[in-house]
């Protein structure tokens, strides 16, 4: 999938966040990209970034439609954890509705994230 956009949320308990939004296939330089009209799968991930440049960035929990429908995955689960990653949206979750949810939930996500890692 292709970086389409990008939103820099700052800093929150002492670690910066992003939103990367992501599109496929990859949009033409010359023409209007419309993720609504032109994508055939998109999405969404809040996104803690590295203390440094060498380090990975860390994906905290993801929100796009590959495998056929809408669904979040909590990224921020460890593997030794009894629930389910994956969770199924309906239909109407579109490019922009999946960015304006984790605008509005992603101090929530990120203290998951803290919880259940550091």
């Amino acid at each position: 999938m292709e970086r389409f956009d990008s939103i820099d949320l700052g800093t929150y308990r002492g670690d910066n966040y992003f939103l990367v939004g992501y599109v496929e296939p990859d949009p033409h330089r010359d023409e209007e990209y419309d993720p609504a009209a032109d994508a055939e799968n998109y999405g969404w991930s809040l996104v803690q970034k590295a203390e440094t440049p060498l380090d990975e960035n860390d994906e905290i929990v993801g929100m796009d439609t590959r495998h056929g429908q809408p669904h979040l995955d909590k990224e921020y689960l460890p593997p030794d954890i009894d629930e389910q990653k994956k969770v199924w949206l309906d239909d109407d979750y579109s490019f922009r509705r999946m960015r304006d949810y984790l605008l509005q939930n992603w101090q929530d996500f990120a203290d998951l994230h803290i919880y259940y890692n550091e």
